[in-house]
């Protein structure tokens, strides 16, 4: 694949993209040197031979597309070997002949100036241990990058300096699996109890989609978001066969005490939705779309903060049982 000089400049550093080169351009991809304090956003779409360059060739405190100091959004999609000459954890030792000395450091692949990252397709990366130099990123979509990505490394962008907002994860139904972001609590509760607990650290995501489910509902996962976290999206994807949530999933829902909008997407077999959704004193939106054989509502109830329901593409037993609640939810969405 290849991109021209003057193509480049003719885009004045503002967005580049990449798309599937043609059988008989393969090649390089080289960018101006004006470029790496300029280009604030770049996809590639649809590249299925393009790789990093051997990160042999790196040099010290550098990176992968580091270079690029300036850059701000990222899109990489349908581009799976990107990342196949790396294997993580990757760390690289120089040796100077010249001064008898040695050092090592760890390579980080995109540059600390990110604000949004969305990886498509992209195989080989693992855990989240490569994007944890990212402590400008607000954004982060991670679609079908590999069913066992895993969430190691996430807490770093969420706390110590980190601000990600926003965070899509789908094809990877092992993503938050024995997660404990807070390790120091379970050590305390097998030591003393809970009058020993050290303040816990909070965490900076507001918004979250994902389709691991059994991962994210456990209760260290949603007790580190408690304070944060105001819209969840859960997809069923992976939810086959899956009639009801268990006790532990619902006690571990309801400790997601700043929730204001959930969403139920995509549960075929999901026959009730979790019980305690009363206890979301913030909610504020409910949405249960194409879950078609939920038929009816908590048997507990529905918070009072509740001001639109959706049950698009639901029963019509459940859509019987909304029409009950018209005058106490200011909206109700059916079609």
């Amino acid at each position: 694949m290849q991109q021209t000089r003057s193509e480049a400049s003719e885009m004045g550093g503002g967005e580049i993209t990449a798309a599937a080169a043609e059988k008989e351009g393969d090649g390089i991809l080289l960018f101006p040197a004006h470029l790496s304090d300029s280009l604030h956003e770049l996809w590639f779409n649809k590249c299925p031979e393009l790789v990093l360059v051997d990160p042999q060739t790196l040099v010290p405190g550098g990176g992968v597309l580091q270079a690029l100091s300036s850059l701000q959004r990222l899109t990489i999609i349908d581009t799976p070997k990107f990342l196949s000459p790396f294997r993580f954890p990757v760390t690289f030792s120089i040796i100077d002949t010249t001064n008898s000395c040695s050092f090592s450091f760890s390579c980080h692949l995109f540059p600390s100036s990110l604000q949004f990252l969305r990886l498509s397709r992209v195989e080989g990366m693992g855990t989240l241990e490569p994007l944890s130099n990212l402590f400008s990123l607000t954004s982060l979509e991670l679609d079908h990058c590999e069913k066992d990505l895993n969430c190691q490394g996430l807490r770093s962008l969420l706390t110590t300096g980190g601000q990600l907002r926003e965070l899509r994860v789908s094809g990877s139904p092992k993503f938050f699996a024995d997660w404990d972001p807070n390790p120091k609590r379970a050590l305390e509760d097998a030591e003393g109890g809970e009058e020993q607990h050290t303040q816990l650290v909070s965490s900076t995501l507001q918004e979250l989609v994902t389709d691991d489910i059994a991962g994210l509902l456990a209760a260290p996962v949603c007790r580190f978001l408690s304070s944060s976290l105001t819209k969840l999206t859960l997809w069923g994807d992976w939810c086959e066969g899956m009639e009801r949530f268990s006790k532990e999933q619902e006690d571990a829902l309801q400790l997601l005490s700043s929730l204001q909008e959930l969403v139920f997407w995509n549960f075929n077999d999901l026959q009730q939705l979790p019980a305690g959704l009363c206890n979301l004193t913030s909610l504020k939106i409910l949405s249960v779309k194409w879950c078609p054989v939920v038929s009816s509502l908590p048997y507990d109830g529905l918070p009072d903060s509740l001001g639109k329901l959706d049950v698009r593409g639901c029963s019509k037993e459940l859509k019987q049982c909304c029409r009950g609640l018209a005058g106490t939810i200011l909206e109700i969405q059916m079609r």
